[in-house]
């Protein structure tokens, strides 16, 4: 019986891991969905940028022609009032979207507390913040987030959950309950982590906040062998934020930057079917004449195989003219 027991609680450990990984899975495709949406608000403020246009001089008390003596910054009003929040809106939403994975104010209220709400959320993120903006970008992604949103309302009837549902779950606004010790941050120091190749590569990502977490794995190192384990684990814990924080970061930068190259490039030109010895009035540029000139701009005798062209098709024009008048 015991080993019975035994073997179950070892399946209801991997089965809840196995969920757990599957949650997480999720929790993450989700954040990249906000992650691009950031990109895609920062992408398409670029293009619509405010302008600091502010004027003080030219404003009176009497109305204009076509317009009130209210409305002389008017143009201020739609960049920086509330007519320009519809330019602003997916920004907002990728932000809020990439704080529910580490998040910080958002944590208090504990939002999401489970996959229905994620999915709603996302749904809003698609709908809402990605349709609209940035063309086929916005599309794409826009649909990505609702698939992950169906995503989420299958996790939650499976009953999976994320690692962040797992923490806020059950808590308040108002918690004055000591919270349960949390396994996965034992002050065993075999169990702190300096995080020193995750903190390596965000520094190609965001150097100044890589930095930052270099600088944090370097302080596990050297608290572990100081045996002070309580800051160990504490800088172990700031080495895997700012190392993720660089890394969100330098990606949104990277794709915000490489978007708005990419489509600031110049137009191609696209060749010509015509002759390449021929200009642009179906002159040959060659010595067809003998004088000597061979049409390469050097200025010995273009001037006057410019003048004699001219006269050629002023002749020819005033001849169809007698032709014409004649008749």
């Amino acid at each position: 019986l015991k080993s019975r027991a035994k073997v179950g609680l070892q399946g209801d450990a991997e089965g809840g891991a196995m969920k757990k990984a599957l949650g997480n899975a999720i929790g993450f495709l989700g954040r990249m969905s906000s992650q691009f949406t950031l990109i895609i608000g920062v992408v398409y403020l670029y293009y619509h940028h405010p302008k600091l246009n502010l004027k003080y001089e030219s404003c009176g008390f009497e109305d204009e022609p076509g317009m009130k003596w209210v409305d002389c910054n008017q143009e201020w009003a739609s960049n920086f009032g509330l007519p320009a929040l519809p330019n602003m809106t997916t920004l907002f939403v990728g932000l809020f979207g990439i704080f529910m994975y580490r998040p910080v104010l958002l944590q208090v209220q504990g939002f999401p507390k489970n996959f229905v709400q994620y999915g709603i959320f996302l749904f809003v993120q698609g709908f809402f913040a990605n349709f609209g903006y940035c063309g086929k970008l916005g599309v794409l992604n826009g649909f990505f987030s609702i698939f992950v949103a169906v995503l989420a309302f299958i996790a939650q009837v499976t009953g999976l959950e994320a690692d962040r549902m797992l923490k806020i779950k059950g808590h308040k606004v108002v918690d004055c309950v000591a919270d349960e010790q949390d396994v996965s941050r034992s002050l065993s120091e075999a169990a702190i982590k300096d995080y020193y190749p995750w903190t390596l590569m965000s520094v190609f990502f965001c150097p100044i906040l890589g930095g930052m977490g270099v600088y944090e794995s370097y302080q596990v190192k050297s608290l572990k062998k100081a045996k002070e384990l309580e800051g160990a684990r504490l800088a172990s814990q700031n080495a895997a934020k700012w190392g993720l924080w660089a890394i969100m970061v330098g990606m949104v930068l990277i794709g915000s930057l490489t978007i708005i190259g990419v489509t600031n490039l110049p137009p191609a030109v696209v060749p010509s079917d015509d002759d390449d010895d021929e200009d642009q009035y179906g002159y040959v540029a060659e010595d067809d004449d003998g004088d000597g000139d061979d049409a390469d701009g050097d200025g010995d005798a273009d001037a006057a195989d410019t003048e004699r062209r001219l006269r050629e098709f002023l002749g020819a024009k005033t001849v169809m003219a007698a032709d014409v008048f004649g008749q």
